[in-house]
Protein backbone atom coordinates (compact mmCIF):
# COMPACT_ATOMS: atom_id res chain seq x y z
CA UNK A 1 0.00 0.00 0.00
CA UNK A 2 1.39 3.44 -1.06
CA UNK A 3 0.94 6.31 1.40
CA UNK A 4 -1.30 8.45 -0.70
CA UNK A 5 -3.49 5.61 -0.86
CA UNK A 6 -4.73 6.21 2.68
CA UNK A 7 -8.33 7.29 2.40
CA UNK A 8 -8.75 11.52 2.91
CA UNK A 9 -10.08 12.59 5.99
CA UNK A 10 -8.48 9.55 8.22
CA UNK A 11 -6.93 10.67 11.43
CA UNK A 12 -3.96 9.22 12.68
CA UNK A 13 -1.47 9.05 15.64
CA UNK A 14 2.10 9.71 14.50
CA UNK A 15 5.10 8.74 16.89
CA UNK A 16 7.88 11.29 16.17
CA UNK A 17 11.30 12.43 17.55
CA UNK A 18 11.41 16.50 18.82
CA UNK A 19 14.32 17.70 20.19
CA UNK A 20 15.10 14.68 21.55
CA UNK A 21 11.89 14.28 23.06
CA UNK A 22 9.17 11.41 21.80
CA UNK A 23 5.85 12.47 21.23
CA UNK A 24 2.66 10.40 19.74
CA UNK A 25 0.40 13.30 18.05
CA UNK A 26 -2.62 13.67 15.91
CA UNK A 27 -2.81 14.88 12.19
CA UNK A 28 -5.34 14.53 9.66
CA UNK A 29 -4.84 13.17 5.92
CA UNK A 30 -5.95 15.89 3.43
CA UNK A 31 -4.64 14.71 0.13
CA UNK A 32 -2.26 13.22 -1.90
CA UNK A 33 1.28 15.45 -2.56
CA UNK A 34 3.28 14.55 -5.52
CA UNK A 35 4.21 11.06 -3.76
CA UNK A 36 3.45 11.60 0.06
CA UNK A 37 0.55 13.42 1.62
CA UNK A 38 -0.65 16.98 2.92
CA UNK A 39 -1.44 16.58 6.39
CA UNK A 40 -2.96 19.05 8.77
CA UNK A 41 -0.11 20.77 10.53
CA UNK A 42 1.75 18.58 13.18
CA UNK A 43 2.46 20.15 16.81
CA UNK A 44 4.75 19.44 19.56
CA UNK A 45 4.26 20.44 22.89
CA UNK A 46 2.99 23.51 21.50
CA UNK A 47 5.36 23.68 19.30
CA UNK A 48 4.79 23.60 15.19
CA UNK A 49 7.39 20.79 14.12
CA UNK A 50 9.38 22.49 11.30
CA UNK A 51 11.26 18.85 10.26
CA UNK A 52 11.17 15.33 10.90
CA UNK A 53 12.38 12.25 9.89
CA UNK A 54 12.29 10.19 13.17
CA UNK A 55 8.32 8.88 12.79
CA UNK A 56 6.17 6.38 11.99
CA UNK A 57 2.54 5.38 12.03
CA UNK A 58 0.06 2.82 11.51
CA UNK A 59 -3.30 2.67 9.24
CA UNK A 60 -6.15 -0.14 10.05
CA UNK A 61 -8.82 -0.57 6.72
CA UNK A 62 -11.84 -0.31 8.32
CA UNK A 63 -13.39 -3.01 5.77
CA UNK A 64 -11.18 -5.56 6.79
CA UNK A 65 -9.64 -4.73 9.84
CA UNK A 66 -6.26 -5.15 8.21
CA UNK A 67 -3.16 -2.99 9.75
CA UNK A 68 -0.25 -0.91 7.86
CA UNK A 69 2.73 0.20 9.39
CA UNK A 70 4.17 3.52 7.76
CA UNK A 71 7.60 4.93 8.00
CA UNK A 72 8.20 8.45 7.34
CA UNK A 73 10.87 9.72 5.20
CA UNK A 74 9.93 13.44 5.95
CA UNK A 75 7.89 15.15 7.78
CA UNK A 76 8.02 19.12 6.46
CA UNK A 77 6.33 22.21 6.87
CA UNK A 78 4.64 23.97 4.17
CA UNK A 79 2.60 27.22 3.91
CA UNK A 80 0.09 27.74 1.51
CA UNK A 81 -1.24 31.84 1.90
CA UNK A 82 -0.09 31.80 4.94
CA UNK A 83 -1.58 28.34 6.40
CA UNK A 84 0.76 25.92 7.72
CA UNK A 85 0.25 22.45 6.54
CA UNK A 86 2.57 19.59 6.88
CA UNK A 87 4.06 17.42 3.64
CA UNK A 88 4.81 13.59 4.79
CA UNK A 89 6.20 10.98 2.70
CA UNK A 90 7.18 7.81 3.37
CA UNK A 91 6.93 4.06 2.67
CA UNK A 92 4.54 0.87 4.03
CA UNK A 93 6.75 -1.99 5.96
CA UNK A 94 6.29 -5.28 4.50
CA UNK A 95 7.98 -7.69 5.64
CA UNK A 96 8.27 -11.68 3.66
CA UNK A 97 7.48 -14.73 6.33
CA UNK A 98 10.87 -16.32 5.17
CA UNK A 99 12.08 -13.75 7.25
CA UNK A 100 10.88 -14.30 10.52
CA UNK A 101 13.20 -15.75 13.21
CA UNK A 102 11.93 -19.28 14.20
CA UNK A 103 11.69 -18.15 18.37
CA UNK A 104 10.50 -14.88 17.87
CA UNK A 105 6.92 -13.74 16.94
CA UNK A 106 6.04 -10.93 15.00
CA UNK A 107 4.60 -8.15 16.87
CA UNK A 108 4.72 -5.22 15.02
CA UNK A 109 4.16 -2.44 17.30
CA UNK A 110 5.27 1.13 17.39
CA UNK A 111 6.90 2.26 20.91
CA UNK A 112 9.45 4.32 22.14
CA UNK A 113 13.05 4.07 22.81
CA UNK A 114 15.81 5.23 24.95
CA UNK A 115 19.60 4.69 24.08
CA UNK A 116 22.23 5.01 26.69
CA UNK A 117 19.68 6.46 28.84
CA UNK A 118 19.91 10.07 26.45
CA UNK A 119 18.80 9.35 23.07
CA UNK A 120 15.37 9.07 22.14
CA UNK A 121 13.40 7.84 19.15
CA UNK A 122 10.47 5.72 17.84
CA UNK A 123 10.72 2.70 16.60
CA UNK A 124 8.28 -0.51 15.77
CA UNK A 125 9.07 -3.38 17.34
CA UNK A 126 9.23 -6.01 15.10
CA UNK A 127 9.60 -9.43 16.99
CA UNK A 128 9.91 -10.07 20.31
CA UNK A 129 10.91 -13.80 22.55
CA UNK A 130 11.63 -14.45 25.65
CA UNK A 131 15.65 -14.27 24.85
CA UNK A 132 15.50 -10.83 22.80
CA UNK A 133 13.59 -8.66 20.29
CA UNK A 134 14.15 -6.54 16.93
CA UNK A 135 13.15 -2.45 16.62
CA UNK A 136 12.86 -0.96 13.27
CA UNK A 137 14.32 2.29 13.44
CA UNK A 138 15.39 5.55 10.77
CA UNK A 139 17.63 5.10 8.60
CA UNK A 140 19.92 7.93 10.50
CA UNK A 141 19.95 5.93 14.14
CA UNK A 142 23.46 5.81 15.07
CA UNK A 143 22.89 2.56 17.13
CA UNK A 144 25.89 0.40 17.55
CA UNK A 145 26.73 -2.68 19.39
CA UNK A 146 27.10 -2.95 22.87
CA UNK A 147 24.20 -0.03 23.21
CA UNK A 148 21.95 -0.12 26.08
CA UNK A 149 18.28 -0.15 24.94
CA UNK A 150 14.76 0.83 26.71
CA UNK A 151 11.71 -0.10 24.65
CA UNK A 152 8.32 1.08 25.97
CA UNK A 153 5.40 0.40 23.83
CA UNK A 154 1.75 -0.54 24.61
CA UNK A 155 -0.51 -3.93 23.39
CA UNK A 156 -3.73 -1.54 22.54
CA UNK A 157 -4.95 1.70 23.80
CA UNK A 158 -6.54 0.41 26.66
CA UNK A 159 -3.56 -2.22 27.65
CA UNK A 160 -0.68 -1.86 30.14
CA UNK A 161 2.78 -0.07 29.52
CA UNK A 162 5.25 -2.62 28.76
CA UNK A 163 8.82 -2.28 29.15
CA UNK A 164 12.09 -4.10 28.16
CA UNK A 165 15.37 -3.63 28.53
CA UNK A 166 17.91 -4.96 26.45
CA UNK A 167 21.47 -4.12 24.68
CA UNK A 168 21.94 -4.28 21.02
CA UNK A 169 24.10 -7.06 19.88
CA UNK A 170 24.02 -6.48 15.45
CA UNK A 171 22.55 -4.46 13.07
CA UNK A 172 20.81 -5.84 10.09
CA UNK A 173 18.23 -4.78 7.81
CA UNK A 174 14.47 -5.69 7.72
CA UNK A 175 12.72 -5.44 4.19
CA UNK A 176 14.97 -2.46 3.38
CA UNK A 177 14.52 -0.57 7.07
CA UNK A 178 17.10 -0.02 8.86
CA UNK A 179 16.70 -2.52 12.47
CA UNK A 180 18.62 -3.07 15.47
CA UNK A 181 18.53 -6.53 17.37
CA UNK A 182 18.42 -6.93 21.25
CA UNK A 183 19.12 -9.31 23.62
CA UNK A 184 16.73 -8.97 26.65
CA UNK A 185 18.59 -8.00 30.44
CA UNK A 186 15.17 -6.57 31.86
CA UNK A 187 11.89 -7.66 31.09
CA UNK A 188 8.44 -6.54 33.44
CA UNK A 189 5.57 -9.30 33.79
CA UNK A 190 3.28 -7.39 31.25
CA UNK A 191 5.93 -8.26 28.53
CA UNK A 192 6.18 -11.79 29.90
CA UNK A 193 2.45 -12.52 30.01
CA UNK A 194 2.52 -10.91 26.35
CA UNK A 195 4.85 -12.79 24.82
CA UNK A 196 3.25 -16.41 26.40
CA UNK A 197 0.41 -14.96 24.44
CA UNK A 198 1.91 -14.84 21.50
CA UNK A 199 3.34 -18.05 22.20
CA UNK A 200 -0.28 -19.25 22.38
CA UNK A 201 -1.71 -17.50 19.47
CA UNK A 202 1.62 -18.94 17.57
CA UNK A 203 0.97 -22.85 18.05
CA UNK A 204 -2.87 -22.27 17.76
CA UNK A 205 -1.77 -21.31 14.21
CA UNK A 206 0.47 -23.76 13.76
CA UNK A 207 -2.30 -26.38 14.37
CA UNK A 208 -5.17 -25.19 12.60
CA UNK A 209 -2.80 -25.43 9.36
CA UNK A 210 -2.20 -28.82 10.34
CA UNK A 211 -5.86 -29.71 10.64
CA UNK A 212 -6.42 -28.27 7.49
CA UNK A 213 -3.39 -29.63 5.55
CA UNK A 214 -4.16 -33.38 6.95
CA UNK A 215 -8.20 -33.04 5.74
CA UNK A 216 -7.25 -32.55 2.20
Amino acid sequence: MKIYDIPQGTKITIKLVHNNSTFDVEATILTRYDKGVLVTPVFCGGELVDYCNNANFEFTEQCTGKKHVFQIDMLSRVDFSGANFHVMNGREIVIADNQRRAERYRVQIMGNAIVNKKIAMSVIVNDISLRGFSVMVNKNCKCKVGDKIKIEFLKNSMGKKMVIGGVVVRNFSIGGIDALGCEIEDINSVVLDYILEKKNESRKKKFLNFAETSAV
